[in-house]
């Protein structure tokens, strides 16, 4: 699970200079891509909640987090970078 979840925050930092580094049509391009990554922040965000009211459920945040990693949005993203 820990090489999983290091592997979508190395991504996550990568995407993230990309955004600040880009020129405008490009973060017009990736804005595109919203629709299909805010369901996965939303879940990202109920993982961290969890973890605050130690309610973390380790087996639900291992299945979304390879789902993530091997979804077509990231794969892409992976490519692009």
């Amino acid at each position: 699970m820990r090489g999983r979840l290091s592997s979508l925050s190395t991504l996550c930092k990568r995407f993230a200079s990309i955004l600040r580094r880009c020129d405008v049509d490009s973060f017009l391009n990736i804005g595109r891509l919203y629709q299909e990554i805010a369901p996965m922040e939303k879940r990202i965000d109920m993982h961290i909640n969890l973890l605050r009211r130690e309610e973390f459920r380790e087996m639900e945040c291992v299945s979304d987090v390879v789902k993530w990693v091997l979804s077509p949005v990231v794969i892409l993203a992976k490519a692009d970078l």
